[in-house]
Order: C-alpha cells, then sequence, then structure tokens
C-alpha cells in the first residue's frame, strides 16, 4: 500500500513539474489585442531599412524573428544607440496569467518606441524621465526628418487544451511580438495603428 502512495506521489509530482516547467501548447486560443499609440511625423521624413531592436531580450527576440519571417533585416541591440536602421525599442510592462493545465487565461502589455531614422533619443528621454506617461506621449524637436511613435499593446488571450504554464507565458509573448510587428510597420506608410 505504501509503494502506491509513494509512486502516486511521485507521479504527481512528476506532472506538476512538468506543466509548470514545460514549454508546450496544445490548445486552441481566442486572442484580442488592442493598440494604443502616438506618433510624430517631420516633412521629407528619413526612413531607413531594416531593424535595430533593443532590448536583447527574449521578447526583443520575439519581435526581431518576427520583423525577419515578414522579410526584414533586423540587428538586435544591447544598447540604445543610434543606428543605421530603424530604431525600435520593446519592452513588457506586465504579464497575468490565470492557468490550470487544461485551461488558461491571461493578458499582456507591451511597449514599443520607434524612430524612422534609428535615433533613440525618444526612447533615452522615456528611459531616464520620471513621470514616464508624459514621456512616452511627448514628442521634442530633433535635427533629424523622421517618423517617430510609441505603442502601447494589451493582448487578452483564453486558451482550452494541453497546456504548460511556460509555453502559455511565451504564447501570450509570441501573440504581443506579432502585433508590435503589425503597428511597428505602419509607421512608415502613414497608416494609423
Amino acid at each position: 500500500m505504501r509503494r502506491a502512495y509513494a509512486l502516486a506521489l511521485v507521479v504527481v509530482v512528476a506532472l506538476s513539474i512538468a506543466f509548470y516547467w514545460g514549454d508546450f501548447t496544445f490548445a486552441s486560443s481566442k486572442t484580442t489585442s488592442s493598440v494604443k499609440f502616438g506618433s510624430d511625423v517631420s516633412t521629407n521624413a528619413t526612413v531607413n531599412s531594416g531593424f535595430c531592436v533593443y532590448p536583447d531580450s527574449p521578447f526583443g527576440k520575439m519581435v526581431a524573428e518576427e520583423l525577419r519571417n515578414r522579410g526584414y533585416k533586423v540587428l538586435l541591440l544591447g544598447a540604445p544607440v543610434e543606428c543605421d536602421g530603424q530604431f525600435l525599442a520593446v519592452w513588457v510592462e506586465w504579464i497575468n496569467a490565470s492557468y490550470t493545465p487544461l485551461y488558461a487565461e491571461g493578458s499582456i502589455r507591451v511597449g514599443a518606441i520607434y524612430s524612422s531614422a534609428g535615433d533613440p533619443s525618444h526612447y533615452l528621454g522615456y528611459r531616464n524621465a520620471t513621470d514616464k506617461e508624459a514621456a512616452l506621449v511627448n514628442f521634442e524637436k530633433t535635427s533629424t526628418p523622421q517618423i517617430r511613435g510609441y505603442l502601447r499593446i494589451t493582448v487578452s488571450d483564453s486558451s482550452k487544451g494541453i497546456i504548460g504554464f511556460r509555453g502559455y507565458a511565451k504564447h501570450l509573448m509570441r501573440s504581443a511580438a506579432k502585433s508590435i510587428a503589425s503597428s511597428v510597420l505602419r509607421f512608415p506608410s502613414g497608416e494609423e495603428g
């Protein structure tokens, strides 16, 4: 009898570890996203080819991969510096999830700052500001004619199936990365978010 309890305990612990650390999602998902954006367009704006994505983080790598999948040349930056491509800084503001191995529901909010001329000044001003909200929506004058913008995207999702916790968190981040790539590509064309 003790062996049966010990075996059952081992199976429960092994399954718990597999579902918590598991990087898998065999599920159907319903995902929606909302985009808040602002932009500043100079006359005769410079639009560089390719993208420079900062930060070089797991989420930044997902955004870079999404842009590459759409045919763009992408360089990952280790620091927010001026570059020869279109500058794009991305970050995760928060992620919330309610999780069971068969059903998960969650949301993620991400942010991005964009410059068509590879100018990181708006991001640096935002990063160093005490009032982040004001710094995000205010664009200071620059000497380089460019298109600058910011994005704040919230993605909500509900998934049913066999789901690992880490896999679900990555699913939320991939959905947000796709939304950032789609929205950023609209800035140079003049389309709204």
